[in-house]
This record gives structure tokens, sequence and C-alpha cells, in this order.
């Protein structure tokens, strides 16, 4: 199934007394913060990440959301700068609320999302779930352990600070 986009309040509400389960796909390219985040700025624009999204009834009355995300995605390595798989796993669980009004009566343990005056964006959650669990320097496992290449300083070249070592240890004696 495509993904359904923009939600209302009202049938995130009905859907949450239903027990309503969506189980869509969305493409990265559609995602456009997170095909900034992949190697050649998403290039690779038929990547596709599956959800499933269910919903519940919350205790103090607000729409409780799981969200279910998986997928592959090929970020940039920031050692060797060619692309490197990433596997996506998100697990979930959000309270929507319909204004930030309503955030002080949320006293669940979840995240909390708020509907603007259109709804729930299911693709900006998606994006924002994903990119709070991307890796800050993502690197290929054989990267990771290389050292990183020394500077060699030509013969002769200007070293304007190459004596404050010896002079700060100068001043302490």
């Amino acid at each position: 199934m495509a993904h359904p986009g923009t939600v209302s309040m009202r049938k995130v509400r009905e859907w949450a007394c239903r027990g309503h389960v969506i189980e869509a796909s969305f493409k990265v390219g559609a995602c456009p913060r997170l095909a900034e985040s992949c190697a050649g700025g998403g290039a690779s624009q038929a990547e596709v990440i599956d959800t499933r999204w269910s919903f519940r009834q919350g205790l103090e009355g607000f729409p409780l959301i799981r969200l279910k995300a998986s997928g592959a995605l090929q970020l940039e390595c920031q050692r060797c700068l060619s692309p490197v798989a990433w596997t996506v796993e998100v697990d979930c669980r959000l309270t929507a609320v319909g204004s930030e009004s309503e955030i002080r009566e949320v006293a669940s343990p979840y995240d909390t999302v708020v509907g603007g005056p259109d709804g729930l964006l299911l693709r900006t959650i998606l994006e924002d779930e994903i990119l709070t669990s991307l890796p800050m320097a993502p690197m290929h496992s054989h990267c990771a352990g290389a050292r990183p290449a020394r500077f060699e300083v030509a013969p002769g070249a200007s070293r304007p600070l190459a004596g404050l070592g010896a002079l700060m240890r100068q001043s302490r004696d």
C-alpha cells in the first residue's frame, strides 16, 4: 500500500478507538530530509522504508501510535566518503495530541507528536524517527579501525608555533 500522507486528528482518534493498523511503504526520495542524509544526496531514490503504524487508545484518552519501520539506506562513510549500507530498524511509541496546550495533559512515558491544523503528517514523523536513529558518523567496519593519515611537514616549511611547547615548559619552571 502507498503511504496515507496527512491524517486528520479526528481520523487518528477514530483509528485509535478501533485499534487500526496501517502497513505502508515510503520512498526515501519522497522524504527530502532523509534523502539529504543519504549518500549522493538521496540519488538512490528507489530505496524504500516499510512501515507498520498501530493505533490504540491511551490511558489519558489520547491516541497512542506505535511505529515500526525497516529498510536500508546508503549513507556516506565519514572516513572514505563512499556509500555504506545502513539497516534501518525503528520501533517507537508516540502519543498524538491535537495542540501544544494538550501536551501538559499527557502523563504517559511516550514521546508526543502534535497534529497541526491539517492533522499528522506521517512522512514527517517517519523522517524524524529515522533521522534520530542514524549514526552521527557512519563508517564501514574496515574504515572504523583505520588510523587517520599523518600529515608530514615539508622541509623548510614555516612552523610558527613549533617552539611554543618548550617556551610554556620554561615559563612554568
